[in-house]
Formats: C-alpha cells, sequence, structure tokens
C-alpha cells in the first residue's frame, strides 16, 4: 500500500514538472494566425462563453451535484442526536445542568 502510494506522488510531481514545462514555453502561447498578438481579457472571456460554455455548464451543475451530496452525507440522523437537537427546554423534566 505504501509502494503504491509513494509510486502515485512521484508520479503526481512528476506530472507536475511536465505541465510546467509545457505551459512555460514559448511557443504554446504564440498564435499561428498572428504571431506577435497576446493572448488578452476579451479572449478568454470569448472562448470561456462562446466555445467552453457547455462544459462549464456540465461542469458547474456536477459540483452542484456532488456539494448536495456531501452536505447530505454528512447528516447525522442517529435517534440520540435527533432526540437532542429536537428537545425543547420544556422536555426536561425540570433538570438543570
Amino acid at each position: 500500500m505504501k509502494l503504491m502510494s509513494s509510486i502515485t506522488r512521484i508520479g503526481l510531481v512528476g506530472l507536475g514538472f511536465i505541465l510546467v514545462s509545457i505551459v512555460s514555453d514559448a511557443s504554446t502561447w504564440q498564435s499561428a494566425k498572428n504571431p506577435g498578438a497576446y493572448p488578452t481579457n476579451a479572449g478568454l472571456a470569448s472562448s470561456l462563453f462562446d466555445e467552453w460554455a457547455l462544459p462549464l455548464m456540465i461542469l458547474g451543475v456536477l459540483m452542484a451535484i456532488a456539494m448536495i451530496g456531501a452536505a447530505y452525507l454528512v447528516r447525522d440522523e442517529r435517534r440520540e442526536n435527533l432526540l437532542w437537537e429536537f428537545k425543547s427546554d420544556s422536555d426536561d423534566g425540570g433538570e438543570e445542568e
């Protein structure tokens, strides 16, 4: 088990190094249409809303489902906890702690 965990960590570090080297390479960011142009905020917004609208919407729905599922799983519905949560002051029989 420890061997698998170590291999996974080494693989993730290696993947991180590969991604950093690819992203920092200048040829990645050069456009074939306009070699001197730099990426702009307007270009990013345009690609997000035009080309990536459906994948982003699907991702948002999946994340919302995951958050709702996590909130449901965190709830503790054991009988003693439900009784303690909904117990009012008049139900304690006059005992004070």
